[in-house]
């Protein structure tokens, strides 16, 4: 590494462990990718209760009382989670003020606006070190439309030396909060390849439906289990495999059930990213059933294979699919129009990936990476192919 290279401390509540790990796997792309571009990184980023733990030595974990719970699943309306709250902004203020102290890094990058900026803040108090804040969707659009935390909030945003957000939309709102401009920095997580020698997990002969992602009711799956039963009175064939995790899965069992979609619909849980790789290689179509989102990593990592989607006109989802021809576009919340589109894809043999490395180009970190340099004035402008018109006033 060379002597006068830029030290960048980025600040997340969430940091995947090993490879497998799904908290919030992009943040390790991003990393990599300015580490290879000369850049000195350090990770702060609360502990949590896994399997294992495979990290490289950048990346500090502080010890807070969460257990296995991430940050955001702390139930603020308990004893027991304001206590869970108190020790991780504690202990995580107390160990990422030693890590600045021995460190000295240049410039901190925080993501989300909360708790991380909240962090970025004390540390510039303290040190004097500015700091950029990375939107990533939720502080946006939940927390900063509560009271006390939408205080917090521009807080953060106002005194922030850049801001990022992962989404053309979502940028507009953090401006429009900021009173100031927000550059569009995209997320995406790099796929391996499918594990060598592993047979399909699908079976060709039917119509398989993918969805990944957290289990939640703000994912859209009761929209999707609603529509998929549509689906099958009409196409007996379709199959919907749902990979991944979270609070909503009893009740999406229940549904399941309660619709009679046993033969139809596959829970799955968490797998290995090769065997998602697996999956998304040799599934038919990508939904993303979203009522609320920016632009989901599952978008880039249908692309990445040459998936068509369907997905809800939610963010920036309905207008990267119409206007790069990526799949279907259906209203959020409704499952009859999600339906249709669904059988419509099933129907039709229209080729969707002509224009897929466009938008994986758009979504790159390679590009966040240079364009994040480039703001922080670290490394000289980059000419990259622009969008038409909105693109091109915002990257």
């Amino acid at each position: 590494m060379p002597r006068n290279s830029k030290k960048l401390c980025i600040i997340t509540n969430r940091y995947p462990a090993h490879p497998d790990d799904t908290a919030s796997p992009f943040v390790k792309d991003f990393h990599l990718a300015l580490k290879k571009r000369g850049v000195q990184v350090l990770v702060h980023t609360p502990a949590y209760l896994i399997s294992r733990v495979n990290l490289p030595p950048s990346v500090y974990r502080f010890n807070w009382y969460g257990g296995d719970k991430t940050v955001g699943e702390l139930n603020l309306f308990s004893v027991e989670g304001m206590s869970q709250l108190i020790s991780f902004l504690r202990q995580g203020r107390q160990s990422l003020f030693e890590l600045i102290a021995r460190e000295r890094p240049d410039h901190c990058l925080a993501l989300w606006a909360l708790p991380s900026g909240w962090f970025a803040y004390q540390v510039m108090k303290e040190f004097g070190i500015p700091y950029s804040t990375w939107c990533l969707g939720s502080d946006i659009y939940v927390w900063a439309k509560k009271p006390v935390f939408r205080r917090l909030t521009k807080t953060v945003l106002n005194h922030s030396a850049h801001l990022f957000a992962d989404g053309f939309e979502l940028a507009d709102k953090v401006g429009d909060l900021a009173k100031r401009n927000c550059t569009f920095l995209p997320s995406q997580r790099l796929l391996p390849d499918e594990k060598a020698g592993s047979g399909s997990p699908l079976e060709r002969r039917f119509q398989n439906f993918l969805f990944l992602g957290r289990w939640e009711k703000s994912k859209g799956l009761a929209d999707l289990l609603t529509a998929m039963r549509t689906v099958v009175d009409q196409n007996p064939k379709a199959r919907l495999h749902i990979l991944g995790w979270g609070p909503f899965e009893s009740e999406m069992k229940s549904m399941v059930a309660g619709l009679n979609l046993e033969s139809f619909v596959k829970i799955i849980g968490k797998v290995d990213t090769p065997t998602l790789s697996s999956y998304l290689k040799n599934c038919d179509w990508v939904v993303i059933p979203s009522r609320g989102d920016s632009i989901p990593l599952v978008l880039s990592e249908a692309l990445q294979f040459k998936k068509p989607v369907v997905v809800t006109d939610v963010g920036d989802l309905g207008t990267l699919t119409r206007d790069y021809h990526l799949g279907k576009v259906a209203p959020p919340g409704d499952p009859d129009k999600m339906a249709q589109a669904m059988l419509e894809s099933s129907r039709e043999k229209e080729n969707y990936a002509k224009r897929m490395p466009e938008v994986l180009e758009l979504l790159s970190v390679r590009r966040s990476a240079d364009k994040f340099l480039e703001t922080l004035s670290w490394k000289p402008p980059l000419a990259y192919p622009q969008r038409a018109s909105r693109e091109t006033a915002k990257v």
